[in-house]
């Protein structure tokens, strides 16, 4: 059943026209992302189908008795509510949704850790504000759910339970998302805007991925094909005008479209890197330091060296002092005590969460230049301020415009260039994937896979970290960091069994150790003869279904067209998926 329909919107921001001709149709149960560079209206268009904006142009239906729950990507709060008051203010009973019973709102609200609901909104940190407005949407009685980036300040714990949430609810969903496990897994169909246009991609983000490749490729063909049709016809044409009398002028003005034609765009965010400032053989020492506020400590005695080229990864629950970590390690925070030995050439890049501090009135260009006219990349040419933009994906015409006619995203990204343009050689960042769209990711992802100096980063996005570390800090909350060895995707499938072992008897310590430190303590281990019997069956079990998995692919291209076929589909797909991701840790563990 058709829930919402779109036809023919049109929006216009600040003389920027976002889209146009929009049509677009959300059935029952449909689970959709929305992606694009940030900027180019996908906040907005969430925004026109939950009713809080009008298009320019168009109409936007509703089934008669649906309801829609509203996440923003900043909360809207009235200072007096209690969290209570604004959790349960929307939880109606209209639409045809029954929701969530009491004991499923009592899970979610734990889940989030909202467990004070007397507390004042006004008295919340801004994470927190995200949580409660998730909770709020999430046990509204509604049919569809609008989602502007729901994982932004989740720990990794929690965007793991929410993500698992949507897979099985029964509402429909449009979201907007930057974590592309979390969309991977939750969405069946993809919607990106690009060019003022909207594309639609009838499954997961793997899928769009694909397709979009291959999109991306008939284009550079066909280009080059006009391209060579294009110079035979100039050259008949620049024979004179025997020849052109030969051509009809059809003809004629055919060759002048093609003259004139839209090429498709090069990607200037990719393939590049920069030299850095050189980093000596001292780069940072941490002897034993510790901090906290009166009675309660958040890190004790930690210690850590530096060297070159360290990925590290910051993980933990929120309020455990991921940033208080971050903040220690950059010298910005003074321990209560420990020593701190930081290296004469190490110069840090400290990319913060807010940006609120941005010169609002500054162009684009001046703000850029202001922390550096020209970087050097590894091959030795030069970067101008002007081209870092441009990596980043502000086009040419927007670099003299006003900071403040940004959208969000754009100024986060606007921050991210300003901070690589310094030049550091040891890179701080906490929450770098949040309100950063999934091509800025890349961009940036590509950039981190070259940069020579260290990396620090605090942040809740699997595939992000998975791309960029090798070593993870979890900061427990208890005042210990824990150091893992493993990919972040490897860090959260241990979770649970880290947990239930510490649930475990104390006396069980030999256990607990082994689960700390997997890797160490799986290499000094001979496997058991059903081990390796396993081990062999793996060797065969997954190749079988990456066949399969194969297959479904297939089926998928020649099914596009298909909405409920696709929908089956990409369930079993997904399902397979996991299944493989199961087996292949399990393999991964025993071949270690």
């Amino acid at each position: 059943m058709n829930l919402v329909s779109l036809s023919n919107v049109c929006s216009i921001k600040a003389d920027r026209v976002l889209f146009k001709d929009i049509f677009l149709g959300i059935q029952e149960g449909e689970k959709i992302a929305l992606v694009g560079v940030n900027g180019t209206g996908k906040s907005t268009l969430l925004k026109i189908i939950a009713g809080t904006d009008q298009p320019e142009e168009g109409i936007v239906a509703l089934n008669k008795n649906i309801s829609t729950a509203y996440l923003e990507q900043i909360p809207l709060f009235d200072a007096k509510d209690s969290v209570s008051d604004h959790i349960f203010q929307d939880k109606t009973i209209s639409g045809n949704n029954d929701g969530p019973d009491d004991h499923e709102i009592k899970a979610i609200l734990d889940k989030l850790g909202i467990f004070e609901l007397d507390k004042k909104m006004s008295e919340l940190s801004g994470g927190m504000m995200k949580k409660v407005a998730l909770a709020q949407t999430l046990v509204k009685r509604a049919d569809v759910m609008l989602l502007d980036e729901p994982t932004n300040h989740l720990d990794m714990e929690t965007v793991v339970w929410l993500e698992n949430y949507l897979i099985n609810t029964k509402k429909a969903i449009v979201m907007v998302t930057h974590d592309r496990y979390f969309l991977d897994s939750v969405c069946n169909s993809i919607y990106e805007i690009e060019g003022s246009s909207i594309y639609h991609y009838k499954g997961n983000y793997d899928f769009y991925l694909r397709k979009k490749s291959e999109m991306e490729h008939s284009r550079k063909v066909g280009e080059e094909r006009i391209k060579t049709i294009l110079r035979r016809e100039l050259e008949w044409l620049a024979r004179g005008p025997r020849a052109r009398a030969t051509k009809s002028k059809n003809r004629i003005e055919s060759i002048r479209v093609m003259e004139n034609r839209e090429r498709p765009g090069s990607d200037p965010g990719v393939e590049f890197s920069v030299t850095g400032k050189r980093l000596g053989k001292k780069i940072l020492e941490i002897e034993n330091i510790s901090f906290g506020y009166s009675d309660k400590k958040i890190i004790t005695g930690f210690s850590y060296s530096f060297k070159k080229e360290s990925r590290i990864g910051v993980v933990g629950p929120n309020g455990a002092g991921k940033t208080t970590l971050l903040e220690l390690i950059s010298a910005t925070l003074k321990p209560d005590s420990g020593s701190y030995d930081k290296g004469i050439n190490t110069v840090f890049g400290n990319f913060r969460q807010g940006v609120d501090d941005l010169p609002l009135e500054m162009k684009l260009i001046d703000f850029v230049k202001s922390k550096g006219e020209v970087i050097t990349t590894s091959d030795g040419s030069k970067l101008t301020a002007s081209m870092m933009l441009e990596r980043f994906l502000f086009e040419s015409s927007i670099h003299y415009t006003p900071i403040e006619k940004l959208s969000g995203g754009e100024k986060r990204r606007l921050y991210l260039v300003s901070v690589l343009m310094e030049n550091p050689n040891f890179l701080i960042f906490d929450e770098p994937t949040n309100d950063l769209d999934i091509k800025t990711l890349s961009v940036l992802e590509d950039f981190l896979a070259t940069f020579k100096g260290c990396l620090v980063i605090a942040c809740h996005d699997r595939y992000f970290l998975d791309r960029t570390v090798d070593t993870l800090f979890e900061v427990t909350g208890d005042g210990s960091v824990e150091i893992f060895t493993c990919s972040a995707s490897e860090w959260v499938a241990g979770l649970k069994r880290r947990k239930d072992s510490k649930k475990s008897s104390v006396k069980n310590k030999p256990e607990i150790k082994e689960v700390v430190k997997p890797r160490q303590l799986t290499a000094e281990k001979k496997l058991t003869y059903a081990q390796k019997l396993r081990l062999e069956e793996l060797e065969k079990i997954i190749p079988e279904n990456e066949a399969k998995l194969s297959k479904l692919e297939t089926e998928m291209t020649k099914f596009s067209n298909q909405h409920e076929k696709m929908i089956e589909l990409s369930e079993k797909y997904k399902s397979l998926k996991n299944q493989i991701d199961l087996l292949t840790e399990e393999y991964l563990t025993l071949s270690d």
